[in-house]
């Protein structure tokens, strides 16, 4: 299932490709199968100075710790396709905890920003001499998540050293088991990155789309949705008209499994894209 990071350039252009890699080291203390890192890019011209990146958490497997992670892929919907920016989508393979539960502790404190890096870094590594320079910097980072990788992304931004610009959840937001307490323990997190994020508008744009299907992850996404309410409630009125495309939670019109699949090649390509669940 592995392959080495081969990439083709032709007349000055790296074509779009894909490849699974192995031993990532910022996963190494993740219990899981090989490979554990998929990378995917679309049409990058050599002379561009920077590039996007798009990492997705994928959720459970009822394959357990025997998961794949070509299983995964299949379901992210990370197509670029759609997309006329450069981009390289980063896939990280979880840590199996017990049962069919994943999670992704060695992306929090900063790990993810490790992860970035190390993509980048085999990405260049493939076109130029070990050692060389890496030709390409990043310029917009897309976060994404499905399912059970919702909450650990919400950890993820909270240690992140770069913030996302685009952060998309697709019905993960189950908030925490209540017999911890906190059950919304994550929103202080999400309330701080979109303040955040709100204010670096528009001269640079971002987006936080959260689908969601009632009986899963309801309560956790409503409060996610007034949290971008009372936000957009302070902007001027013909720009909180843009914005709330861009920042918006709704109910999903498809099947948990495929929401992921169905949305996330429509928002790579367009991030206030309105979904037609009639498709």
């Amino acid at each position: 299932m592995a392959s080495a990071l081969s990439i083709t350039v032709s007349g000055g252009i790296v074509l779009p490709g894909e490849a699974y890699l192995e031993h990532t080291p910022v996963l190494q203390t993740h219990a899981g199968t090989l490979p554990d890192l998929f990378l995917r890019w679309n049409r990058i011209p050599l002379p561009a100075p920077a590039i996007d990146i798009v990492v997705h958490l994928h959720g459970f497997s009822q394959e357990g710790s025997a998961m794949p992670l070509v299983e995964k892929v299949v379901r992210s919907g990370l197509d670029l396709s759609g997309r006329t920016q450069p981009t390289l989508g980063m896939l990280p393979r979880g840590n199996w905890l017990r049962h069919y539960y994943y999670d992704f502790p060695a992306l929090l404190g900063g790990g993810i920003d490790r992860l970035i890096d190390y993509g980048l870094q085999q990405f260049a590594q493939a076109m130029v001499s070990p050692g060389a320079p890496n030709p390409f910097a990043m310029d917009r980072f897309i976060l994404t998540a499905h399912s059970g990788g919702g909450m650990p992304a919400v950890d993820v931004i909270a240690g992140a050293r770069r913030s996302p610009d685009e952060f998309h959840v697709f019905d993960g937001l189950y908030g925490r088991d209540p017999a911890r307490g906190a059950p919304l323990r994550g929103l202080e997190v999400i309330d701080k990155w979109l303040g955040d994020r709100l204010r670096r508008e528009p001269e640079r744009e971002g987006a936080f789309r959260v689908i969601y299907i009632e009986q899963q992850t309801g309560p956790f996404s409503r409060k996610a949705a007034e949290l971008i309410a009372r936000q957009l409630a302070s902007a001027d009125p013909a720009r909180a008209a843009s914005l709330s495309r861009r920042y918006r939670v709704e109910v999903s019109g498809v099947q948990h499994s495929q929401v992921a699949r169905y949305c996330q090649p429509r928002l790579l390509a367009a991030s206030d894209t309105r979904f037609n669940w009639l498709e």
